[in-house]
């Protein structure tokens, strides 16, 4: 009897001590999750751009969304995004800094005339979402023609496509449902074939047990997608055999538990079951289990009962659309099952109305769209939203591509890229789709946080910190011993237009300083000042202070590959683009030759040689025009020289120590000038000869151009105003003065005017944009109207608009056009 009582108590002190952890840890789950949701909420960009195929010389049309990543509101971290057009060689080749105080904001790039064909990426990320891998950036894939290598980009893709006949073997893998397959448990396993081209060729396998047991069989389906359902006995190993083109191809399943836990979820559009099973010892009890959507809390509870199987259910209209994530944990609160499942809420829907006058247009005619945001119950919702109306011919449509929609709810929330997303959206065979996209949830995990960085607190520790602004930031360092970070005085000047200075701050015990944030846009100069006591003195010695501003810090390179796994551009696209092109160059022809024919006119005319263009280009850059006394480094080779060497070139010039004098005004210290701003002699030693393009030696009338001064030397760099020619010129110690680029002014999308434009008139429309609409504002009042003009090519154009509500509901819809 005293054995009885014993073990009673034992027994009641273990559960009392397990439903206190229980407790705590259901806690710590609750306050960790708001903490994210509140605080460390990630934050997520798409970008809509006008098209996907380019030729050189086009724009790249685009509007960035930026929004919390668990509500898909606005963001209220972050007011700066970084937009980047790179190469195949992963290098950036331009990068746009944009200011943005809302849900969206406007962007271009615009391709040179030698951009190289090939496939390019858009990357947008925010300083804040570098904590992360630059896998959550966002990145869009897009395709750039240059129209004098058309051909050789035919007979490329041509070869491409003959990848279909290339005979490999399945790279097939298997996802056990909740993430484990368990002894005398009914396991789900889906499968998954990686290499693309599995997503049309279907293949059909059988499992075996290790005594060649037939026990199910299973197929592939779209995107290389199947499953099985297995119940395995203890001790057996299991096998997946295919046969392909008379080649039998053997892989072994994952390794069952002996005892352990098996999550089953099942989704019927109305209702969410969940079906929890065990086959250890205690079943589920001490067990917890965890439910949310994208970090916001859904289901938190813990299992106090030995019992083996617990089933939940959940009413869909409860919840959101997008991904919801089941996690039950074990007794020693280590996650140990874990499930995605979409959601698609029907009594949540949200879509926007395109309102158009017919369908068919003719050319150069003018059409009004009435753009609306409307529920179900046909409310108007505000909304921000962008709109591209593109030629279909040049750029081949793929409904099934990513879209905001698709990015938000689904491909930013997974693990690898789903090919084809917008398929899972669409109406058309929804009972399949539902099927695939539950197969997708199995074979993909989530990437957004790991429950080790939630429940160790990592969450809170940020390398880098969201801007509201532009910050001029860098470190001050002692010039004598003792050597090293040195805590002094600051002072921050703008020198441009408008002459401003910021109050002098001191540097912290690290050095630091930080002056900030700021909104400018284009590019300022910056004065930046360090004193060992104040600035009151104007001694040498109080100056010995070396400033090192800091640059903006390269992120790691990404490797480029499409976001549909191996998923090549079909052959009819490129030849429908090569095509059409052709057309539209026939259509320029057709219009010159019809343009009014004049009398004979003679122009006698002398044809520029080069020396002339290279004249007038220097004549361009420099903004008081032509210099009678001009020097062209560009025609003489000073290696490594620094650009002090220069002037022992440059006739009426000498260098006398450490300054510079023209014989002619020896008595007059000239002003040094690079790219028109000020720089120190001192400077010339750290500037490179092969940096700089020209120098033009001003005197007397010419000279009072660009100063008081009555002499001048003006150097202009090769480099010029690029778009990360931030130039750092370290005038003297304590003082450096540089470039700062400000925010990006994005251009206006050209709209031409049929009814009252003149120019207009007088050459050819061949427009394959025919209108972009980067902030279209829904105030949820009445609709906006939209106008444009057609141009002279006659074509099927598709209408896409895009955006979000003000409350967090992605929109994305198409109709189309036609001109003829």
């Amino acid at each position: 009897m005293k054995h009885i009582k014993l073990f009673l108590m034992v027994a009641f002190s273990f559960l009392a001590i397990s439903t206190n952890s229980q407790n705590y840890f259901t806690e710590s789950i609750s306050e960790n999750l708001l903490t994210y949701n509140l605080k460390n909420y990630p934050e997520k960009i798409f970008i809509h751009s006008d098209k996907t195929f380019y030729s050189n010389e086009d724009t790249v049309w685009f509007s960035a969304y930026l929004v919390n990543g668990v509500t898909h509101q606005k963001s209220q971290k972050s007011a700066l995004i970084y937009a980047e057009l790179i190469n195949e060689k992963d290098s950036v080749i331009d990068r746009k800094k944009l200011f943005i105080n809302n849900l969206n904001t406007a962007g271009d790039f615009k391709l040179s005339k030698n951009i190289k064909s090939g496939n390019y990426k858009i990357r947008a990320y925010t300083n804040y979402m570098r904590n992360k891998d630059p896998d959550f950036f966002f990145q869009k894939e897009i395709k750039i023609w240059s129209s004098n290598k058309l051909e050789n980009n035919k007979e490329s893709t041509q070869k491409n496509n003959t990848y279909n006949n290339i005979e490999i073997k399945p790279d097939i893998s298997f996802y056990p449902q909740g993430g484990y397959l368990v002894d005398g448990l009914l396991n789900k396993v889906a499968i998954k074939l990686k290499d693309a081209i599995f997503n049309e060729v279907k293949i059909n396998g059988i499992i075996r047990d290790e005594n060649n047991n037939e026990i199910t069989s299973f197929k592939s389906v779209e995107f290389g997608l199947g499953e099985f359902f297995i119940t395995p006995e203890k001790g057996k190993t299991y096998f997946a055999v295919i046969k392909k083109n008379e080649k039998t191809y053997t892989y072994k399943l994952p390794i069952s538990l002996e005892k352990g836990f098996v999550v089953n979820a099942t989704n019927n559009q109305k209702e969410l079951f969940i079906d929890l099973k065990s086959t250890t010892i205690n079943g589920l009890l001490g067990t917890s289990l965890v439910i949310h959507q994208r970090g916001k809390l859904i289901y938190n509870n813990s299992f106090s009962n030995v019992v083996n199987s617990k089933t939940l259910k959940i009413p869909i209209k409860m919840l959101n659309s997008g991904v919801l994530h089941i996690t039950l944990f074990n007794s020693n609160t280590q996650p140990v099952c874990e499930r995605l499942i979409f959601i698609e809420n029907d009594n949540k829907k949200t879509a926007i109305s395109i309102e158009k006058p017919k369908e068919y247009f003719g050319n150069r005619k003018k059409i009004t769209l009435k753009i609306n945001v409307e529920d179900a119950l046909k409310n108007n919702i505000p909304s921000k939203l962008s709109m591209t109306v593109k030629d279909l011919n040049i750029s081949p449509e793929n409904t099934k591509e990513e879209n905001i929609k698709t990015w938000l709810l689904l491909n930013s929330d997974l693990r690898g890229k789903i090919k084809n997303p917008n398929y899972f959206f669409e109406n058309e065979n929804i009972r399949k789709r539902r099927y695939l996209l539950d197969l997708v949830m199995l074979t993909h995990g989530w990437r957004r946080f790991t429950w080790q960085e939630i429940n160790t607190n990592q969450q809170n520790k940020q390398k880098f910190e969201a801007e509201k602004g532009i910050i001029i930031s860098g470190k001050t360092l002692n010039m004598e011993a003792p050597y090293g970070i040195k805590s002094v005085p600051t002072r921050l000047t703008f020198i441009g237009k408008v002459y401003e200075q910021e109050p002098i701050q001191k540097s912290n015990n690290n050095g630091e300083y930080s002056y900030g944030p700021f909104l400018f846009f284009d590019s300022i100069p910056v004065l930046v000042e360090a004193r060992i006591n104040n600035f009151q003195s104007n001694e040498i010695k109080d100056r010995k202070i070396l400033i090192i501003p800091n640059t903006f810090e390269e992120v790691a390179k990404l490797p480029l590959k499409s976001n549909n796994e191996g998923e090549k551009r079909p052959k009819n696209d490129v030849d429908s683009y090569l095509k059409f092109q052709k057309y539209l160059e026939d259509i320029k022809n057709q219009f010159k030759q019809s343009d009014y024919i004049l009398d004979e006119v003679v122009v006698n005319s002398k044809l520029k040689n080069l020396e002339d263009i290279r004249e007038e280009n220097m004549n361009a850059r420099a903004s008081y025009g032509f210099a009678t006394n001009r020097f062209d480094v560009t025609k003489h080779n000073y290696g490594s020289n620094s650009a002090l060497q220069l002037f022992n070139s440059i006739l009426g010039v000498r260098v006398i120590n450490d300054s510079l004098i023209i014989t002619r005004q020896p008595n007059e210290r000239p002003l040094l000038m690079l790219d028109e701003n000020p720089i120190d002699v001192s400077d010339l030693s750290l500037i490179s000869a092969s940096e700089i393009s020209f120098i033009d030696v001003l005197t007397g009338g010419d000279a009072l151009m660009l100063s008081s001064n009555g002499a001048v030397i003006s150097m202009y760099s090769k480099q010029g105003g690029g778009f990360n020619s931030k130039r750092k010129v370290k005038r003297k110690p304590g003082i450096i003065d540089y470039i700062a680029s400000g925010f990006y002014t994005a251009k206006e999308f050209y709209a031409p005017d049929h009814i009252n434009g003149f120019e207009e008139q007088t050459k050819a429309d061949i427009r394959t944009t025919l209108h972009w609409a980067p902030n279209i504002v829904i105030d949820g009042k009445k609709a906006v109207e939209i106008s444009f003009f057609t141009s002279d090519a006659d074509s099927k154009y598709v209408i896409e608009v895009q955006g979000i509500t003000t409350s967090g509901i992605p929109l994305y819809q198409t109709t189309e056009i036609t001109v003829d």
